[in-house]
């Protein structure tokens, strides 16, 4: 059994205890309310009564999503978890139009209530009981993803609140002030109807797919935007389904990006996603090449002339790298650094590579590059032109602005020392 199916197992669990405890309190509370006449007793007896249903729909919510998607049913069963917290919804208003009639009836025809003392110590460990069994539906819920259940949960806390009117009413009413009892039998039938139109918005906004969290997916937004390789994100859509949710979105990246490194680039951008966010089931995501307005080119140089520098043939052996960021093809800033790993014995093309790479360039113009710094260039998604001749660097700009340079799409055959 894998660990969602034994979540949702613990959600099934927490359903069938809560509607065992609640038939037992219904009747409780449902037996008192006859014997002493409180109509807020009996208010909230057939509140209880109903929540009966309610969880009863959310077990079979729960038991739904844990089918496996079909043919007819590609995404799964999710919704139906969505359906029983509309069951929820409808439930609690009928309970509370029930309340209110009672309440209505009673209050044109007000009786004292019969042993008091019993109706009060009922309604006070009625409350208790609905705080701890609220605390545990809504901790399961919130454990499993389930809105039922967090529903379901909030409802049983609410229900501490109904407990609470009918014991300040029943106290009023012992004392002579037997209005303040059905008074308060109207506020509990108000009250629950609120409940029940505030889940029941809620189930028919999920239905509808409508995106209940701006914040969470402008946080799926900056999570992608984090990605290297990712120029933009837009076009952004979450919806949840029962306790997980579905997305897509539209990714930018370099028109010149092979298709590995983009599929690369989606797959870490999910794996980001679900590490923030475990209900994420899947999320579709859409790649579009665009080139860049603003790179910055790394060319390999005999001298720190500026932009008359002659380009050198070599790449690790080059004594300079000339840096020039271009902004819809227009030279922007350019400045000039020494190659520290042509200093060093061994490797000097992958020093080189890794000096690239830190000044941050998307585009290196060489004459020859070999297999290392070739694949670490590539691996940091920085696109190679072959530079044949020795020109300067206005021409070589020129020569790419122009597209008439070549993209280096294997290491060059050039495997000496001054590339490796």
């Amino acid at each position: 059994m894998d660990e969602k199916k034994l979540l949702f197992k613990k959600g099934e669990r927490a359903a069938i205890i809560s509607a065992v405890v609640l038939l037992a309190f219904s009747l409780l509370k449902g037996t008192v309310s006859v014997i002493s006449g409180s109509v807020a007793l009996l208010a909230d007896s057939i509140h209880s009564f109903a929540d009966i249903f309610s969880s009863i729909a959310v077990w079979a919510g729960l038991k739904f999503v844990q089918k496996k998607p079909t043919e007819r049913f590609p995404y799964g069963y999710y919704k139906a978890e969505t359906f029983a917290l509309l069951i929820v919804a409808v439930t609690i208003l009928v309970s509370g139009v029930l309340i209110l009639k009672e309440a209505v009836d009673k209050l044109f025809e007000p009786s004292a209530v019969l042993f008091p003392s019993v109706v009060l110590v009922v309604a006070a460990f009625s409350g208790l009981v609905s705080y701890f069994l609220g605390r545990y539906k809504k901790g399961v819920g919130s454990l499993i993803g389930s809105q039922s259940l967090i529903g379901e949960g909030q409802h049983s806390l609410v229900d501490v609140y109904t407990s609470l009117l009918v014991f300040v009413g029943v106290l009023f009413a012992s004392f002579g002030f037997s209005m303040a009892e059905v008074l308060a039998g109207l506020a509990i039938g108000l009250y629950v109807m609120k409940v029940g139109l505030w889940f029941g918005k809620d189930a028919v906004l999920v239905l509808m797919d409508a995106c209940l969290s701006p914040q969470k997916a402008g946080e799926i937004k900056e999570i992608a935007e984090r990605v290297r390789g990712v120029r933009g994100v837009h076009d952004l859509r979450l919806h949840k389904s029962g306790p997980v949710s579905f997305g897509e979105m539209h990714i930018e990246v370099e028109e010149a990006l092979p298709l590995e490194k983009a599929h690369e680039i989606t797959d870490k951008i999910e794996e980001k996603i679900r590490e923030h966010f475990e209900d994420i089931e899947s999320i579709t995501i859409h790649v579009e090449p665009v080139r860049k307005k603003k790179i910055k080119v790394g060319i390999p140089t005999v001298e720190d002339k500026g932009l008359e520098s002659m380009t050198s043939a070599h790449f690790g052996n080059a004594p300079f790298f000339a840096f020039i960021e271009l902004e819809d093809s227009q030279v922007g800033k350019v400045y000039v650094k020494g190659n520290e790993a042509v200093r060093t014995l061994r490797k000097k093309g992958m020093g080189a590579a890794q000096f690239l790479v830190d000044e941050k360039v998307d585009v290196v113009l060489a004459g020859s590059v070999g297999e290392g710094p070739f694949h670490l260039l590539r691996d940091n998604l920085v696109q190679i032109y072959v530079l044949l001749e020795r020109v300067e660097l206005n021409e070589a700009i020129r020569l790419f602005n122009e597209n008439m340079l070549e993209k280096m799409t294997m290491p060059s055959e050039k495997n000496g020392t001054n590339n490796k």
